[in-house]
């Protein structure tokens, strides 16, 4: 394949663009498991690590701010609808966003660069003022990283609307790939600054794909800065709305951080360790079924087809429930098992397993409703309703900000309830668990808001009777959870605890539990089901011919 043909590349049907997502998705995820892996074995759950992710937070909340971290969402509608008028027009509206995104761009980062010291202290209160000096000039390297990532996303745009999803995919892959470089001959000799070299030469290599992607369908870049453009009026009216949402999102996680960082050295790190091990199933699933239906539902809206609409959307729930209900009940009963095969390495210790372990097993409890959301939230968008989820997300911040607080105190103060979560995960240490206090806060605040969003669109657009589908998984994810339980019964009597049996066990308990689950899912006739194994007997067949 050229380079040419590379870039041009189609995946114009859902199925085919969700399987090419999906499986980029995972590389990417696998590349960011041996990346955690790396960072846990480099430096352990010490402070040095808990700056770097707290390092972060000021930059993600800033692109947030900037560009919502969700222009692909709020611009692809308006590109779809120009682009479809003319063609001229729609680069005219590309190009003006990148300019105002550059303008503002520069001036925040000269603030930034003066007040960072502060706003450090302000989100980390209990840091030793002997790291200040390291996490503020960890923050400024990684602003630039918010400078191409925001570029990125103006072109993901552009990549997804020609159903480029395989360049849209590796993006991604590019990115962890230069951390883990940037881990392995940089931190040996430059520490922790070894890993935000590979985030910024990483970031950028994410912009210069699908920017080199852009350029086959007709980009050039002009020096157009029209603020007045009706395009550019329209898109700050989706966007605006999205900017809350974003940085609602931002500021929780912030918040959680601050709190954080007054529990005890490495809380910082075993949260972060914990989101990232359950973004692998979000991304798996919610993020590549939502990423490939999302052109597919701007374009039926487009086009007034909303019995379409509703079909796609109807489709990928179903798709996107069969996955995820089994894999949060296999991820709550082996949390322990999955942290310690990614991460007890090096400095990692058994006792930094089980709280990280922990943060994952409350994270799965929430697991299926954080995979839906990506497509629920696209749905609203493709109709151009950024609206009302920027105004569940702020229920959500208020929700988390209350529940933290509340637990944290509660914790403190009750005996009975902290002994009963230590019992519950199994954990030796006490310093920890009112971390989990706000992992609880956090995993009820996404339930409530995947409540409220689903109750608004169904408002909106009617229901898309899926009780026949839940029913049916959720009766076949019972037998599944005993063969797993049996299975993990049986290794535990062995009392053997390396990588490579704990290896063979999560290998055995994932094929028998699923296989069991697609059995009985079969037996009750789920659409999904009958289609795996359409797609079975295909594969055989023609690997037979």
């Amino acid at each position: 394949m050229g380079i040419k043909r590379f870039f041009k590349s189609e995946q114009k049907t859902i199925g085919k663009a969700t399987l090419i997502i999906a499986i980029f998705i995972v590389f990417s995820r696998i590349l960011g498991l041996i990346r955690d892996r790396l960072l846990a074995s480099t430096f352990g759950a010490t402070i040095e690590l808990d700056i770097y992710f707290a390092s972060f937070k000021i930059p993600d909340l800033i692109y947030s701010i900037v560009l919502a971290g969700g222009v692909l969402v709020s611009l692809l509608p308006l590109f779809s609808d120009y682009y479809k008028k003319n063609e001229k027009e729609a680069w005219k509206l590309i190009n003006s966003i990148i300019n105002i995104f550059l303008v503002a761009l520069i001036v925040i980062a000269f603030f930034l660069f003066i007040f960072t010291p502060e706003l450090i202290s302000l989100i980390l209160p209990g840091l030793n003022p002997d790291y200040v000096g390291e996490t503020v000039n960890l923050t400024r390297l990684l602003f630039l990283a918010v400078f191409f990532l925001g570029l990125s996303s103006i072109f993901s745009t552009v990549v997804n609307y020609f159903n480029r999803f395989l360049i849209y995919s590796i993006a991604p892959v590019l990115y962890n790939l230069c951390i883990i470089l940037g881990i392995l001959f940089l931190a040996p000799k430059i520490g922790i600054f070894g890993p935000a070299i590979g985030v910024v030469v990483g970031s950028f290599l994410h912009f210069l794909i699908q920017f080199l992607c852009s350029l086959n369908y007709g980009y050039k870049y002009s020096l157009i800065l029209d603020v007045h453009y009706e395009g550019v009026k329209d898109f700050f009216k989706l966007l605006f709305p999205r900017i809350i949402s974003a940085a609602a999102g931002q500021i929780n996680l912030l918040v959680i951080t601050a709190i954080s960082s007054t529990i005890a050295v490495g809380a910082i790190t075993f949260f972060n360790l914990a989101d990232n091990l359950r973004f692998l199933p979000v991304g798996f699933i919610g993020i590549s079924f939502a990423t490939a239906v999302f052109p597919h539902l701007s374009k039926s809206v487009t086009d007034k087809n909303m019995s379409e609409f509703s079909i796609n959307l109807r489709k990928v729930f179903q798709d996107v429930l069969y996955l995820a209900l089994p894999i949060s009940i296999l991820t709550f009963v082996m949390r322990d098992l999955i942290v310690s095969i990614i991460l007890k390495t090096g400095e990692f210790s058994s006792l930094a397993v089980e709280i990280t372990g922990a943060c994952l097993g409350i994270f799965a409890l929430s697991l299926v409703f954080q995979c839906l959301e990506p497509t629920l939230l696209r749905a609203y968008f493709s109709i151009k309703d950024t609206k009302t989820p920027a105004i569940i997300s702020l229920i959500f911040l208020a929700t988390n900000f209350i529940l933290s607080f509340l637990f944290v105190e509660l914790l403190k103060q009750n005996e009975f309830l902290n002994s009963f979560i230590l019992n519950m995960f199994h954990l030796k240490s006490p310093e920890h668990v009112l971390l989990l206090g706000l992992v609880f806060a956090y995993n009820i605040s996404l339930v409530i808001d995947f409540i409220l969003l689903s109750w608004f669109l169904k408002k909106k657009i009617g229901g898309l009777d899926l009780k026949k589908s839940i029913i049916k998984i959720s009766i076949s994810s019972i037998p599944m959870l005993m063969v797993a339980l049996f299975i993990i019964g049986l290794f535990n009597k062995m009392a053997l605890d390396n990588f490579w049996i704990n290896l063979l066990e999560f290998s055995l308990v994932a094929l028998f539990s699923f296989a069991t689950y697609f059995i009985f899912t079969y037996i009750l006739k789920t659409e999904e089901a009958q289609r795996i194994k359409q797609f079975l007997l295909n594969t055989l067949d023609k690997t037979l011919k």
